[in-house]
């Protein structure tokens, strides 16, 4: 599969985003659940399968079937990662002052009990790789090609940062949680410095569905149930403000940063 130009992979981040304000535009005037607008997850993946010359060679490349250890070692790196990035944002959050435990007893209870979780794990898996076909799949070889590592990580993070934009102004406007322009900032920021550990297991495992992809799932499970929801503003384990305390709010801008530094220069 030859990999896309330059103009082309900016056509095809522009088609992505185009299409996600027109569905959460669609989810305003309809007022659709977060449940529905969440189904813009699957639009990456769409437009990549639009946007492709040779959809074999995107299966086989999806598949991870030519690089199946490098696959399953770094699914493995990715569970460790969500686990320390998440403590670390809760480790922040506690001594900075900025969150405290949730001591409800029924909320503790739904959590143990995982009614707090993500949908199954199965579906939460595929909407998540609804996005990482898209951007980490598809979307970052290209940008491999003809830039640094560092360069092509952070332009498929400022493409996915922005594809999160829409739902979040949409959600803030109807839930009018504190600072809601400083919410959409910082996670658009959060989410393109994620970019960097997605898209470093991508790169290591062959551009294959299952390391980013199981990052993704397990992030989009974890970080709501111990830190909440950016989104839906439902507290965590711990509480506090989203922006700030949220692996997608402050808190996770400052763990992944150096992470993100780190494998811009070693790459």
């Amino acid at each position: 599969m030859a990999s896309m130009t330059v103009y082309q992979s900016l056509s095809y981040v522009v088609a992505v985003n185009v299409v996600t304000i027109a569905w959460v535009y669609v989810g305003h005037v309809k007022w659709l659940s977060f449940q529905t607008l969440a189904k813009a997850m699957f639009l990456p993946t769409a437009m990549a399968l639009y946007f492709t010359d040779d959809v074999w060679s995107l299966v086989v490349r999806v598949l991870g079937v030519r690089q199946p250890l490098e696959a399953v070692a770094y699914s493995a790196v990715a569970v460790y990662s969500v686990a320390a990035l998440v403590g670390a944002c809760v480790v922040i959050d506690l001594l900075m002052g900025w969150a405290q435990l949730n001591h409800q007893p029924d909320y503790q209870a739904d959590v143990l009990n995982g009614t707090f979780f993500n949908g199954t794990f199965f579906g939460s898996f595929l909407r998540a790789a609804g996005e990482e076909v898209g951007w980490r799949c598809f979307l970052l070889p290209s940008l491999m090609s003809h830039f640094t590592p560092g360069v092509a990580l952070l332009l498929s993070g400022v493409a996915w940062g922005l594809f999160h934009v829409p739902v979040l102004i949409l959600m803030t406007s109807r839930l009018s949680p504190p600072r809601p322009r400083i919410t959409v900032l910082v996670q658009c920021l959060s989410v393109t410095l994620s970019a960097f550990p997605h898209g470093w297991v991508a790169i290591k495992s062959g551009y294959s569905i299952w390391a980013s992809g199981l990052m993704h799932t397990l992030w989009n499970q974890v970080n709501p149930v111990i830190l909440g929801s950016i989104y839906t503003q439902a507290p965590g384990v711990v509480v506090g403000h989203q922006w700030l305390i949220n692996g997608e709010g402050l808190a996770g801008c400052i763990v992944i940063l150096p992470l993100a530094i780190w494998m811009s220069v070693t790459m």
